[in-house]
């Protein structure tokens, strides 16, 4: 490989891999949601009383889904949605299986990967 041909492969190998967020696997104690709902995009965001985690916006929000996924599966999506919306409706708490990755305070970092409606 020519030293050209080599750098090029270096640069491209670097700014494809920063494209994608390296994401982390939590799980969140019991949380009240505070509000729902979807920005200009139509992605639904979610934000609870309680701090979830300081990397997410504010710690306190997550989206429902992936934004680097070009195409959710609409009804994955639309069950986890169901599962808040009845939560929040009888006012129970949950717990969060989340991911999170990429800068801090940055509302695209972070989403719900499974919901949780606790008994109180």
């Amino acid at each position: 490989m020519k030293p050209s041909s080599a750098t090029l492969a270096a640069v491209l190998t670097l700014t494809s891999s920063a494209a994608f967020a390296a994401y982390t696997q939590a799980s969140s104690g019991p949380v009240q949601i505070d509000t729902i709902y979807a920005n200009e995009f139509g992605s639904p965001f979610v934000t609870f009383k309680t701090q979830i985690n300081a990397a997410c916006a504010d710690g306190t929000g997550l989206y429902l889904y992936n934004q680097e996924i070009a195409q959710p599966n609409t009804q994955l999506r639309n069950n986890k949605m169901a599962i808040l919306l009845t939560a929040k409706a009888a006012n129970k708490r949950v717990m969060l299986d989340y991911f999170f990755g990429g800068f801090p305070n940055d509302w695209a970092n972070c989403y719900i990967s499974g919901i949780r409606i606790l008994d109180q």
